[in-house]
């Protein structure tokens, strides 16, 4: 009779389970199917345009690339793979070497950059089901961009690429930010698809236009990177014509996997963990050749062909946390990652996706080379500050990982290469640089300022080094947060048996949904806080994760979160981060990490109320 019972109760469990997970698919169609913004936007008041003398204001322009990690910038610059960077940028200008972004992915990132806020400040907490174009433009909160600011300011203002997650499925396709004279915006999803794919184009004072693009696949025409040059090279002629100095965002999507094109690749034999790719131009197709299946169009070699990509596996393996399961990370971690291996076509799908990121970054380096000879060619260049970053870093089998999200050194770290006029010589800078920095740099050139006290930045600007002679910095540590990022968390996060779903439960939603996860299903991580701290001979990192599945509010309590887990790593003992020393300080040999760490505990709660002044008081401590 038990037994029954029992039977009975484990079939009424799974028709529960059942009943929910057909509920949490119909969520997740009907949140994919109804376009939820923007909301009717409000005209905020705000202060009249400065008038501005031509000749008194730099030029600015900033190209973000999506996901280049800053090891393989370095490999690629360093075997000759991005001329045009090199020559143009680095070696006319200011290299920081400790540039960091304060959440790494990319549309908490790619707001930070434009409001110079941390995330927890400018409230774009998420990627995925569109969250962060919805809450930038339904809330009215599209002015807080420094696009608007840089209008205010005099600027003739433009926008070329990706710009956030879900612009054009959560909002009209016409639809146009504030703040832009020229607008160019890639709409989603096609955004991630390099030969297919829609754009939004709108000019100073002409109708918006949504225009589909199919490139060939053959003569590289309309490959998207390359169209992104052509509108480039548009808009500064008219930036030229208009007689106002100019603000432009150029924002390739390489070296980003494609989430689109050849999703259904037959030649794709391995685990799902490590197929995605992006596509190079055809032109340089010839370099990852022989990972590419026999149907694809081969395009007649470029100039590149007789030359070989850097060997990846050697470039990768030689990273002592490759491909090693490190012990006392977050249980997530340790539940989800497993070995990579030969025999499950791992380690080949790695080298597989590595080879094709650097074959695409060979286009974005074109595009760098064509942008610098325009300016030359409108003799824009000597007026002219170029910035070149990226939103965040990745993961390339270190600690077992791939893609980005957690707070360690290659997710976190980017590139930032800024060349101002006067610098004639590769320059480096020691000062810690974030993406908080760049809007406050940018405007301290252009006389911008954020509309409202609200809205002040927290970063800072980074002026002071970008000369012959750089100041020292007083910025001693930063914070890095994540929020909850699952496509399946925030739709189902009030489900009961929600956090009872498999890994591959998991996966299987998301895919549903339309989105694609991170490796291991990553995008679904608990959120955290972190302080990355770095003076000389006091180098930690410290990790609290919470005890939480939803963003919902957007504004969150963060003080009544439970840390349910943390993480410390001295980085002058341990730079690749694998031995967490939380469980061995009660050990006498760590009584100097102990007292960093509770050091670091209390700055934490500072960062976590701070704002504008006192976000920058804490990081100066």
């Amino acid at each position: 009779m038990s037994d029954r019972r029992h039977a009975s109760t484990q079939a009424g469990k799974a028709r529960l389970g059942w009943i929910l997970g057909i509920a949490l698919l119909l969520s997740i169609a009907v949140a994919a199917w109804v376009k939820t913004g923007p909301h009717s936007l409000g005209a905020p008041d705000l202060p009249a345009a400065a008038k501005v003398a031509v000749d008194s204001k730099p030029n600015l322009l900033v190209i973000m690339t999506d996901d280049l990690d800053q090891p393989a910038f370095d490999l690629m610059l360093k075997t000759g793979w991005l001329p045009n960077i090199e020559h143009g940028l680095v070696d006319r200008g200011i290299s920081f070497d400790n540039s960091y972004v304060s959440d790494p992915v990319c549309c908490p990132s790619r707001a930070t950059y434009f409001t110079g806020q941390y995330p927890k400040n400018h409230g774009i907490l998420s990627v995925t089901k569109g969250v962060a174009y919805w809450y930038l433009a339904a809330e009215n909160r599209e002015d807080r961009a420094l696009g608007v600011m840089m209008q205010q300011a005099g600027y003739y203002t433009g926008h070329i690429g990706k710009y956030l997650n879900g612009y054009g499925m959560f909002s009209s396709e016409d639809h146009v930010p504030k703040g832009y004279d020229e607008w160019y915006g890639l709409l989603d999803p096609s955004t991630y698809d390099m030969v297919d794919y829609k754009v939004n184009l709108t000019k100073a004072g002409g109708k918006t236009e949504v225009r589909e693009y199919h490139a060939d696949p053959r003569s590289g025409a309309d490959y998207q990177t390359d169209k992104l040059a052509d509108w480039a090279l548009e808009f500064l002629d008219g930036a030229k014509g208009s007689g106002k100095p100019f603000y432009l965002t150029l924002k390739p999507v390489a070296p980003h996997i494609e989430t689109m094109s050849f999703r259904d690749d037959p030649a794709l034999g391995y685990r799902g963990t490590f197929r995605e790719y992006i596509r190079p131009a055809p032109r340089h197709e010839c370099l990852v050749r022989r990972f590419m299946p026999d149907y694809v169009a081969q395009e007649k070699p470029g100039e590149w062909c007789a030359r070989r990509l850097p060997d990846s596996l050697e470039f990768l393996s030689k990273r002592p946390s490759f491909n090693v399961l490190d012990a006392n990370k977050h249980p997530r971690l340790e539940q989800v990652l497993q070995k990579l291996t030969v025999e499950n076509g791992d380690i080949g799908a790695l080298e597989r996706q590595h080879q094709f990121r650097m074959a695409a970054m060979i286009a974005v380096d074109d595009m760098v080379g064509r942008v610098l000879a325009k300016l030359d060619a409108n003799q824009q260049t000597q007026d002219t500050i170029i910035v070149f970053t990226s939103d965040n870093g990745y993961f390339f089998g270190e600690h077992g990982l791939n893609s980005k999200l957690l707070p360690y050194e290659e997710s976190i770290r980017v590139p930032l290469v800024i060349r101002v006029p006067g610098v004639q010589r590769a320059q480096h800078v020691p000062a810690i640089a974030l993406n908080n920095d760049l809007a406050p740099t940018l405007s301290d050139y252009a006389g911008a300022h954020p509309l409202r006290d609200s809205d002040a930045f927290d970063g800072r600007s980074l002026r002071a080094q970008l000369s012959d002679a750089p100041a020292p910095s007083t910025r001693h540590q930063f914070m890095v947060e994540h929020f909850v990022e699952a496509t399946t968390m925030e739709l189902a996060a009030d489900f009961p048996l929600y956090h009872k779903l498999s890994e591959v439960a998991t996966q299987f939603l998301g895919k549903l949904a339309g989105f694609e996860f991170g490796a291991l299903g990553n995008l679904s991580y608990p959120p955290y806080k972190a302080v990355r701290r770095q003076v000389d001979g006091d180098n930690w990192l410290y990790v609290q994760w919470y005890d939480s599945l939803t963003n919902s509010p957007q504004v969150i309590d963060v003080g009544k979160w439970k840390v349910d887990f943390e993480e410390l790593y001295d980085l002058d003992r341990d730079p690749y981060q694998m031995v967490n020393l939380v469980p061995l300080l009660g050990d006498a040999e760590y009584k100097k990490a102990a007292a960093a760490m509770a050091k670091m505990k209390s700055d934490l709660e500072a960062f976590k109320a701070c704002a504008a002044e006192s976000c920058r008081e804490a990081e100066d401590r």
